[in-house]
Parts: C-alpha cells; sequence; structure tokens
C-alpha cells in the first residue's frame, strides 16, 4: 500500500512540475518582445478578429484607439468600427485607463483575452500604448504588413498579462546624422520601430565634424555651409539638415506614440563644421586643420548658449545633450586642460538646467575629467580602464556609483551598433563585437563593475548607439540596428535574471522568439535584418564569433 502511495505521490510531482513547466515557457511560446513580467493562459479558445468587432475607449485611450484602428486598417482591409465604452462588459476589444491599475510603474498595463472581448488597461495612456503593442504581438506576423493580407486567420489567444517595464525615463536609439544624414522619412520609420519595441526616447546627434544638421536661425551659415557633405566627403555636395518645422512634426509624431525625443549638440569638440560656417569661433589652441574644437571664452560660451536656447525651442520640456566628449583626441598638445572642460561643462548644465529649465547631459568624459552635478545626467559609454586615447583610474561605472552620480547606460561594448555584428562581417572593432547573443546575455546591473545593488537607483535607462561613419545609408541603418534592438529591449524593459528566472537562455530565445515570431515581423515590416541573407549566421553566432 505504502508503495502504491509512493508512486502515486511521485506521478503527481512530475504532473505539477511539467504544468509549472509547460506554464514557465507561455511567454516564450507567445514571443512577445519584450518579454512580459507576467503571463497566464486562461482559456483555450480564441478571439476571432473579424470586420464586425467593434473597439471600445473610454476618455483617455481614444488616441490609442485610433492608433491601433489606423494599424490594423492596411493588412486587414477594413477599419474596425469604434465608439465611446459606456459598458465596461462589453463585446469588443476595450481600451482604457485605470490609475489605480496594480503596477508599479505608470507605463505598466493588463491585457486580458477570451473568445469574447480583450480588454486593454493601461495605468496611463502610455500603459495603454504598449499593451496594444502586445495585442499586436499576439496576432499573427502578417498583422505588420502594409498591405491586405487575405486567408489569414486574425486569432489572439486567451491570456492575462500583467507588464510594467524596468527602465522607465529613458529606453531608446540614438541615431547620429551628422555622419551619414537620415530623411525625415527615414526618422518617423524610426519612431514606429522604437513604439514596437516599447521604446520611449529617441536620442538624435545633431551636430558633429562631418555636418551640422538643424536648422538654426541666429546662426545661417551653420546649415547654408556647416551642413554641406557627409562621412568622408565633408565640404561636398549640398546641405544635408532638418529645418526647425521637420523637427517638430518628428516630435509630434513620436510624442503620438508616447517616445520623447532630445537632441544631442555636441559641443565644445566635434565642432568642425561650425568652424567652417563661423571661422572666429575656433579655438586658437587647436593648431589642427581643420580645427575641430571651439573656443571657450565668453564668445564661445555665448555662442553655445543662443543655439541652445533656439534648440529648446524646438525640443520642449525634454533633456538637452551637450556632448563634452574627446575634446583633447587627436591633438599632440591639450587644447583644454581638465579644468577648463570642467569649467565650461559647469558654465554650459547651469545655463542648461538654470534658464532653459530641463535637463542636460554629457558624456562620461566631462565626468571623469571632473564634473560632479547630481543634477546633469552622465552618458556613459566607455567601459573598462583602458582605452587608446585615454587610460582611467577606476571605470566609469565604478565611479558613477561611487560618487551617487545619476547615470545613462550605453557602454560601448554591449550598445554601440556600429561595432561588428560578428567576427568576418563589416564594421567598428574597438569595442569588440557587439553581437545580438552578447547583448541578450548582458545583465546591466549584475555586470556592472563593483556593483552595488543600493545605487541601482542611479541607472536612469539604456540607449543603443547607430553612430554612422560607416552606416552609409537606411538600408544599413537597418542591418546594424536589427534584430539587436529586440536583444536591447529585453534589456530595457525586461526584468533583471533575479527576478524572472524563467527567463530562456539565449538559444531558446533566438529559436522560439526571435527566428520563429520576430524576424517575420521584421520580414512583414520589409525590414532588412542582419543574417536576413544569411540566416545560419544567426544560429552559429557566440559571443560574435561564428561557430
Amino acid at each position: 500500500m505504502n508503495t502504491i502511495k509512493s508512486t502515486f505521490l511521485v506521478w503527481v510531482i512530475i504532473g505539477m512540475l511539467a504544468l509549472h513547466a509547460q506554464a514557465s515557457d507561455i511567454a516564450t511560446r507567445l514571443g512577445i518582445v519584450p518579454r512580459p513580467k507576467s503571463v497566464q493562459v486562461i482559456g483555450e479558445e480564441t478571439y476571432q478578429l473579424k470586420d464586425n468587432t467593434k473597439l471600445f475607449y473610454d476618455a483617455e485611450g481614444k488616441a490609442v484607439a485610433q492608433y491601433l484602428s489606423d494599424f490594423l486598417k492596411a493588412p486587414l482591409g477594413y477599419t474596425l468600427e469604434s465608439e465611446k465604452l459606456k459598458k465596461v462588459k462589453a463585446k469588443g476589444i476595450i481600451l482604457r485607463v485605470d490609475k489605480e491599475l496594480e503596477t508599479k510603474e505608470v507605463e505598466g498595463y493588463s491585457l486580458t483575452s477570451n473568445k469574447d472581448r480583450i480588454e486593454i488597461i493601461g495605468k496611463s495612456p502610455a500603459g495603454l500604448f504598449y499593451g496594444v503593442q502586445t495585442l499586436l504581438q499576439l496576432l499573427p506576423g502578417e498583422v505588420y504588413a502594409s498591405k491586405i493580407k487575405a486567408d489569414v486567420e486574425w486569432e489572439i489567444p486567451s491570456v492575462q498579462i500583467l507588464d510594467e517595464p524596468l527602465f522607465t525615463r529613458f529606453r531608446g536609439l540614438h541615431v547620429d546624422v551628422s555622419r551619414h544624414f537620415r530623411t525625415k522619412e527615414e526618422m518617423l520609420q524610426v519612431v514606429d520601430y522604437l513604439a514596437m519595441h516599447k521604446m520611449n526616447t529617441l536620442h538624435i546627434h545633431l551636430t558633429d565634424d562631418a555636418g551640422w544638421r538643424i536648422e538654426i536661425k541666429a546662426y545661417p551659415k551653420l546649415t547654408e555651409i556647416g551642413a554641406i557633405g557627409q562621412h568622408g566627403s565633408e565640404g561636398e555636395g549640398e546641405p544635408l539638415f532638418f529645418t526647425q518645422k521637420d523637427l517638430k512634426e518628428i516630435i509630434a509624431y513620436a510624442k503620438s506614440r508616447y517616445i520623447k525625443v532630445f537632441p544631442e549638440i555636441d559641443m565644445p569638440g566635434h565642432m568642425m563644421a561650425t568652424i567652417k560656417a563661423y571661422p572666429h569661433l575656433k579655438s586658437p589652441k587647436d593648431l589642427r586643420e581643420p580645427a575641430k574644437v571651439i573656443r571657450g571664452d565668453e564668445k564661445g560660451l555665448e555662442f553655445c548658449r543662443n543655439v541652445l536656447k533656439e534648440v529648446r525651442d524646438v525640443f520642449g520640456e525634454v533633456p538637452i545633450h551637450i556632448g563634452f566628449d574627446e575634446i583633447n583626441l587627436g591633438s599632440k598638445d591639450p587644447i583644454y586642460t581638465d579644468e577648463k572642460i570642467t569649467a565650461f561643462a559647469q558654465a554650459l548644465t547651469t545655463y542648461v538646467k538654470e534658464k532653459l529649465g530641463v535637463t542636460p547631459i554629457v558624456w562620461d568624459d566631462a565626468f571623469e575629467k571632473g564634473l560632479q552635478d547630481k543634477e546633469t545626467l552622465v552618458h556613459w559609454w566607455r567601459p573598462g580602464k583602458m582605452h587608446w586615447w585615454s587610460h582611467l583610474e577606476m571605470t566609469i561605472d565604478q565611479k558613477v556609483q561611487k560618487l551617487d552620480q545619476p547615470y545613462i547606460l550605453s557602454p560601448a561594448n554591449w550598445t554601440y551598433f556600429d561595432m561588428k555584428n560578428a567576427e568576418g562581417y563589416p564594421g567598428q572593432g574597438w569595442a569588440g563585437v557587439v553581437s545580438v547573443d552578447k547583448i541578450y546575455n548582458w545583465e546591466p546591473f549584475r555586470d556592472l563593475v563593483d556593483a552595488d545593488p543600493t545605487k541601482r537607483h542611479l541607472a536612469q535607462g539604456i540607449i543603443g548607439c547607430t553612430w554612422s561613419e560607416i552606416i552609409y545609408d537606411f538600408k544599413g541603418f537597418q542591418e546594424r540596428t536589427f534584430p539587436r534592438i529586440a536583444a536591447l529591449t529585453e534589456k530595457a524593459w525586461g526584468q533583471s535574471i533575479e527576478n524572472d528566472p524563467k527567463k530562456p537562455d539565449w538559444q531558446t530565445w533566438r529559436d522560439e522568439v526571435l527566428i520563429k515570431k520576430q524576424l517575420p515581423r521584421y520580414e512583414a515590416m520589409q525590414i532588412y535584418y542582419w543574417s536576413k541573407d544569411k540566416p545560419e549566421d544567426l544560429v552559429k553566432v557566440k559571443a560574435g564569433k561564428l561557430d
């Protein structure tokens, strides 16, 4: 009798473990990117999206409902009938905002679907929007197509999802439009790419040596002269830049997708285009030809302040990145001393805070040289201590933790998309290979040098960077960005490994999520992702090498 009981108990335990394993794999099987915090299957029947499906919204959900209706029109071939929500238990798709939703973060959402209805509740309109992105991913990948897709069963499984991001302030992508320009239409596509991945930040690198790309009415020569040419062909061709009207259109489009756009005006180095337009701004200590660093006196500061004021008027209440990287790089003798860099940075960050009323951001160079200011964000990009142009006493991630300095994570060895996708592929190499598996296996908190769990609040978010010296066109931009952005959003939105022990390993995520689900979505969007022409390389890549 005891043997029978023991055997029965063993089989019960095995059955429970099997059910647990099946449940733990739900998020992976659904292929939602980024991985939701909590997913449960609540039934076997599916919701059928048909031409008689009704879309209901509350007062705060109207804009999101319009977005969803517009998005679905192309692949479905019809427009969903929509109306203001009157009964909470209505059948159809219900979109509403509830500030009391049981998530910690304001961008959180819940999604519940069964055969009769789908209800998405956002803690805010932004949270509702992210819930809609999850809804789209629960549909077949053809939903991302720009043409009618006949003979597709638009089915949604019966699930219950509760989700919220790890980082709330910055989850985004940096786009360098100075080295090689991106058109307004291309930037609008980038916004949609970010929205799809639940990212909330577009960082535009508007000025550098290769070209000045923003209209400044107080200094018209910046675009008349400074915008001519691109990296490697400076001074050739027509001026390439965004008018202030162009930028306002991009900003408004991004806002409709709950994405903030912040500008970078790199100062006082990387200013070759500026000096071409206004030679009197050249630093007398920059003896290079052409010069790249502007003067650090009152005339230089006046120029910077005037530019930043116009930039603030265009972009509104978002942070302004003022650069401060590589000021002395390539110069035989220092153009600015560390003390001068710090003083110049303090003058401009104070102006941005006190006169413009927004948060300044600087690259970690200024912080490493001496700038310490808790109200300024340090943008960390240099991993390790040893670089060919500088040797650091301690790593930047060590120092921000030690000095309690708020910062943004963009360490080059994990987030610089201009690096090689894999050995044997073209790309920059100074930060090593940045392969999709390397990004996926990165744990931002765990992998900090001298990681201090009590200092995690200092990290304000993650931004991937697409420096464009060798990203010549938009096809190249797509190849550099995809599918790495899918792995990156798993770091920016998804939970850390200790809070999500069910998180799939790289091979499982690659095979079940990336290849089966996400790449077909990219295909439907006609995105030229890395490995599209050689899919076997995505399977073979391991820490940047092809087995």
